[in-house]
């Protein structure tokens, strides 16, 4: 839909444009009046004076010697200065020298400013169109003497630089014009865009997405970014959206069971005599299945507070320490279920983030890794700065690993793969990992382990970017 002429004034992109362009234009007028002032100008300036002093030195020779002296005095200058120009009148009228046309009235005792169109009069009767800048004055008795100087060439410059100024004004103007209703014109499609994109998106349809821009102006410009974002941002809407979707039904798949056998051990102690071993039996499998149910919701709430957190709470955290000490506290755990442990630790690792959740994740690894690892199996537990200047921390295992199919559903919320559900557990551990990666804008890269064929084991690697 293409916006109307009203609708484009009116935007803020039309508005900057004009702004700008009007500066852009007072600028240059300014400019333009300074060049004026200090060429035209003082050219005026310049020919006022050199004609007051001519005029001046002239009535000196008329007090000292006469008009007929005065009339020689003239001629000869006339003669000698090809620019300056003269008129004698005397007492009665009569027209005793002139160089141009016509000559300008001078009444009473006073002298005028001379300024306007003349008719230059050339020796070979020729007639030019000039323009004269100069002084009229009468002479003590009654004389007039007029001195002029040809401001022609410099008239001509003038008119020259005022039709350059009205050029640029006028053309300056529309051409602002004219690049505000295209850049507005340009910034309201993409921007409605976003708007109609946004209207698809409010209404349900969640997978639209902003489409590329068609414009004939190169690509990642700051509204390619902005429909970057706001794609990203709708992306990551889609799948909270989905993945709380798929959550209700993965909670109460996860909860009926628990929920069932609370319900039927409840009822078994209800049944039973009080005081008796059936009634504290039941009383006891009840309470280990409301531990589950507690533990579910904790597992929810660890997930849900690492989501919350915002980057003003990262801190320097010395990895290296934070890893060695993780391998030392489960090395033990591990050989009680005769695994090997290994550590594979580069020095000096650091990084801002939130230590303690950093720190569950890396647990919640390192816990999967020993739950589904059989005896006489191997971990190996890395960090390490990799080539490219990013962040590695790896929790490797020759356990039965991950299917290649089901291992981006597996970080879900409750997602448990059928071969996972006979052992304890919510379906949260690899969320929560995921929750701590995205919030140190990081990835989970689940990939075979150590294992062979059969059993290719899992790879968990926590990847964080470079860091200045």
């Amino acid at each position: 839909m293409r916006p109307s002429l009203g609708a484009l004034t009116r935007t803020t992109t039309f508005r900057l444009v004009a702004i700008t362009a009007a500066a852009v234009i007072l600028i240059l007028m300014a400019a333009l009046a300074g060049v004026y002032v200090s060429t035209i100008g003082q050219a005026q300036a310049d020919a006022d004076a050199a004609a007051r002093l001519e005029w001046e030195s002239l009535e000196s020779v008329y007090a000292e010697r006469g008009i007929a002296a005065l009339r020689a005095e003239v001629a000869e200058r006339s003669a000698r200065q090809s620019d300056m120009l003269f008129a004698l009148i005397d007492v009665s009228g009569e027209t005793l020298y002139k160089d141009f046309d016509p000559v300008p009235r001078v009444p009473g005792e006073d002298w005028r400013a001379v300024n306007g169109p003349i008719q230059r009069l050339m020796e070979n009767g020729r007639v030019v169109e000039s323009v004269g800048r100069g002084r009229a004055g009468r002479l003590i008795g009654g004389p007039v003497l007029v001195v002029v100087r040809d401001f022609g060439v410099v008239a001509r410059i003038y008119s020259s630089l005022m039709s350059g100024l009205f050029f640029i004004g006028f053309f300056g103007v529309f051409g602002a014009i004219a690049a505000g209703l295209f850049a507005s014109q340009f910034a309201a499609r993409r921007a409605d865009l976003l708007s109609r994109t946004a209207q698809e998106v409010k209404s349900g349809d969640l997978a639209k997405r902003v489409p590329k821009s068609r414009a004939a102006l190169p690509a990642g410009d700051e509204f390619d970014k902005l429909d970057r974002d706001i794609n990203e941002m709708l992306d990551e809407i889609a799948r909270l959206v989905e993945a709380t979707r798929t959550a209700g039904d993965s909670i109460a798949h996860d909860l009926r069971s628990p929920l069932m056998r609370l319900k039927q051990s409840l009822e078994t102690a209800a049944r039973a005599a009080p005081g008796s071993e059936s009634a504290g039996a039941g009383l006891a499998k009840a309470v280990e299945e409301a531990d589950k149910l507690l533990d579910m919701f904790n597992a929810i709430i660890s997930v849900m507070r690492i989501e919350s957190f915002a980057a003003s709470s990262f801190k320097a955290i010395d990895v290296t320490a934070l890893v060695r000490d993780l391998a030392e506290f489960y090395a033990p755990v591990a050989e009680d279920r005769a695994i090997t442990l290994r550590a594979h630790i580069q020095d000096g690792l650091s990084y801002r983030g939130v230590p303690e959740v950093l720190t569950q994740a890396m647990v919640n690894l390192l816990e999967n890794a020993i739950n589904y690892t059989q005896e006489g199996g191997d971990i190996e537990l890395r960090a390490e700065l990799r080539p490219d200047g990013q962040l590695e921390l790896a929790v490797l295992d020759n356990g039965p690993g991950i299917p290649e199919k089901d291992r981006e559903r597996v970080v879900q919320r409750f997602v448990r793969l059928d071969d996972s559900r006979s052992t304890p557990g919510s379906g949260l551990g690899l969320s929560l990992v995921e929750a701590v990666v995205r919030l140190h804008r990081g990835v989970l890269s689940l990939s075979d382990g150590l294992g062979d064929t059969a059993r290719p084991g899992l790879r968990a690697a926590l990847i964080f970017p470079a860091t200045p």
